[in-house]
């Protein structure tokens, strides 16, 4: 009888979890994720979307899949479309080269770090045991244990 009864109490405990968030009223959670976006990051999304769609429409021209008037037709909403955000970036303030500015610190990074990683290659000291590279610093061998 105790077993019957905990079990039904652990079925509405879990009954209580699962409904108990269907009957709450909603905080405006969506108003809250909507402002908390801001108007520029809303606009780059858009415009990433927009020449995306662009890329996928000129694929399916290539493929064959979109007629001539249609992929023009496409094509020149999807231009005013971007035309239209690029202004409104524009006035906001947005730099449009602050993409490119991002990709050239990330590559001169890492050029600067497969160049440090490419000094030395033959200066590595190698286990006597295995021949395997030693990593400075330690004491044994990473591959076979052996005290160095």
């Amino acid at each position: 009888m105790l077993l019957i009864a905990s079990c039904v109490a652990l079925t509405v405990l879990a009954g209580v979890f699962v409904f108990l968030p269907l009957f709450r009223e909603s905080g405006n959670s969506l108003d809250i994720e909507l402002t908390a976006e801001t108007e520029p990051e809303r606009l780059a999304d858009r415009k990433t979307a927009i020449y995306g769609n662009l890329s996928d429409l000129a694929f399916e021209y290539q493929m064959g899949r979109l007629s001539d008037e249609d992929f023009r037709q496409l094509e020149a909403g999807y231009k005013t479309d971007a035309a239209a955000i690029l202004h409104k970036l524009e006035q906001l303030g947005v730099s449009e080269h602050l993409d490119e500015a991002i990709e050239k610190d990330i590559a001169s990074r890492r050029n600067v770090e497969s160049a440090g990683a490419s000094e030395s290659p033959g200066n590595k000291a190698q286990c006597p045991a295995c021949g395997a590279d030693i990593i400075p610093g330690k004491k044994f061998c990473a591959d076979c244990g052996h005290e160095l």
